[in-house]
């Protein structure tokens, strides 16, 4: 089965998206159990904080950014944090994501961030959220 780590800003997306984005596409189908997704305490505090923005309140309120949490950490396999791997971004603080699947051999990192579909290597693919919903012919 595909296993992956998936960037904040994808989860965010598909928090605040309408049901036809990839970003939705791509929770419902880690939901279903359709690939797996790993997480590390970094990340889901980054996530937690962007959630906890006020921009975000009207989608966060009455604990919907809780609840999206919580289902997505019920699924997820949850590793620690690793030190920073061979791949670097411009972003530093993207590498992270890029030493986790480093380090639990991964088979790709999912964002939509330039910064890192830039440092794709042939050993860990970045994909954006399209590309793996193509991977999982996953359709809207």
């Amino acid at each position: 089965m595909t296993r992956v780590i998936v960037d904040p800003g994808v989860l965010v997306s598909a928090f605040i998206s309408s049901r036809r984005a990839a970003p939705v596409l791509l929770v419902d189908a880690f939901l279903d159990g359709r690939f797996e997704m790993v997480v590390t305490p970094k990340l889901v505090a980054e996530l937690t904080d962007v959630l906890a923005r006020e921009k975000f309140s009207a989608n966060a309120a009455d604990g919907r950014a809780a609840a999206y949490i919580a289902a997505l950490l019920d699924r997820a396999e949850m590793v620690s944090d690793v030190p920073r791997g061979s791949i670097r971004t411009a972003d530093p603080d993207d590498d992270y994501l890029l030493s986790v699947g480093e380090a639990r051999r991964l088979d790709a990192v999912v964002s939509g961030d330039r910064h890192l579909l830039d440092a794709t290597s042939g050993e860990l693919p970045v994909l954006t959220p399209r590309e793996l919903c193509d991977r999982l012919r996953l359709v809207p």
